[in-house]
């Protein structure tokens, strides 16, 4: 056998050998792997009508004021498969209101001006997800809103997300099919377009030049 065929060989091997061994690793991470995700700020508007005047004067009432206040909900999920600990979400800005679904145990330490706000969690488990709702007043800067989310493995990855389907079973099975047969077929290209571009390396390589 020659040395392009051994190379052809390698080749051919290695590269689906090397994608498939990315994918086992990002899917069999080992230990934690703390990821959040936020949803956008929503403003509400709100109206409190005052009580009814027993005098039936309405003249002297002022309009009721709106009040504003603004909600979001940020997601916690751990997607490695040991326990995520001390887990830290800061905020340069206390929310008026915040609740923990589940509500599992958690402290909240703030600033001697009650402005900074930490939320502490001692623990999330493989595969758990804590979603935690926030109310705030008027926000003058919206990067105020979070500062950062950590553990004691490191800072918290942000992914994005968007609404997706949530498909069955044998969907998804059959994708991963899919996905693993174009590996093989990745491998079938590769040994067949080994050698022409060989030839053009060879070529371009040997080519004379002035």
């Amino acid at each position: 056998m020659n040395t392009p065929s051994i190379i052809q060989w390698v080749v051919t091997i290695i590269v689906p050998v090397v994608i498939t061994e990315l994918i086992r690793r990002e899917i069999n991470h080992r230990g934690p792997k703390l990821v959040y995700y936020s949803s956008q700020v929503i403003t509400h508007r709100l109206v409190i009508p005052r009580p009814p005047n027993p005098d039936n004067q309405q003249q002297n009432l002022q309009p009721a004021q709106p009040i504003w206040l603004n909600s979001f909900v940020m997601t916690l999920r751990n997607n490695g498969n040991s326990i995520a600990r001390n887990i830290e979400i800061s905020h340069p800005q206390a929310p008026q209101h915040f609740q923990l679904t589940p509500a599992i145990q958690h402290t909240v330490e703030k600033a001697d001006d009650d402005r900074r706000m930490t939320i502490r969690i001692p623990s999330i488990g493989p595969k758990e997800t804590v979603a935690i709702s926030y109310l705030f007043g008027p926000v003058a800067n919206w990067s105020d809103l979070l500062e950062y989310v950590r553990s004691e493995d490191g800072t918290a990855k942000k992914i994005n997300v968007i609404l997706n389907r949530v498909f069955p079973r044998w969907f998804n099975v059959m994708v991963l099919g899919f996905c693993l047969l174009g590996l093989v077929f990745l491998g079938v290209i590769i040994w067949w377009l080994y050698p022409p571009m060989a030839q053009i390396m060879k070529w371009l390589i040997q080519y004379p030049r002035s």
